[in-house]
C-alpha cells in the first residue's frame, strides 16, 4: 500500500506531526503542500494533515483538498487536525472539509498542538500571549502533542493492508 501524508501549516507543528505519524507508517512519503503538490493517484491513501489558525485549515489544504475532492474520493483517506482547542475539532472540520469527504475518511484525529509565541509577527505573539493568558486564568493546561491520537491513526491506516 502507498501512502502519502500531505501536510502544511504555519509553525513546525504539524510537520513535527507528521513526521511521527510517518515513523509509524513505514515507506510513507511525506509532502509539505507549501513546496510541493503531489500526485493523488499515485497512492492508495492519503492522509491529510493541517494546522488550525482563527478557525480555518491552512489554506494550502484547503486548495488541495478542493483541486484533488474527486480523487481523494477513490482513495483511503485520513485527516489529521493540530490546535491548540481539541474540543473544537468537528467545528473545525465541519468548517473546513467537505462533509463527503468527513463521512469516508478511514480516520479524523486531532493531534493537539504547542502555543509558541516565536517566530510569528508582532501582531499574532499579542494574540497568543492572550490566548495563553486565558488559559492560565481558566485553570487550562497548555496544549501538547497527543501521541495516542498518532498512534490511533497510523493503527487505522494499517489496518487497511
Amino acid at each position: 500500500m502507498k501512502i502519502l501524508i500531505a501536510y502544511a501549516s504555519n509553525n513546525n507543528t504539524t510537520q513535527m506531526c507528521a513526521k511521527l505519524l510517518g515513523e509509524k507508517l513505514p515507506g510513507a512519503d511525506i509532502v509539505n503542500l507549501k513546496r510541493t503538490t503531489p500526485v493523488v493517484n499515485d497512492y492508495d491513501t492519503v492522509i491529510i494533515g493541517s494546522c488550525i489558525r482563527f478557525n480555518d485549515v491552512h489554506k494550502t489544504v484547503k486548495n488541495f483538498v478542493a483541486d484533488n475532492l474527486d480523487k481523494l474520493m477513490k482513495v483511503n483517506t485520513a485527516i489529521f487536525l493540530c490546535c491548540g482547542f481539541p474540543e473544537k475539532i468537528n467545528q473545525y472540520l465541519l468548517h473546513n472539509i467537505p462533509k463527503k469527504l468527513l463521512n469516508k475518511s478511514v480516520s479524523i484525529q486531532c493531534f493537539g498542538g504547542r502555543l509558541k509565541v516565536k517566530p510569528y509577527k508582532l501582531v499574532d505573539q499579542l494574540i497568543i500571549k492572550t490566548v495563553r493568558k486565558n488559559f492560565k486564568v481558566n485553570k487550562r493546561e497548555l496544549t501538547s502533542i497527543d501521541n495516542e491520537s498518532i498512534s490511533k491513526m497510523a493503527e487505522d491506516i494499517l489496518k487497511l493492508k
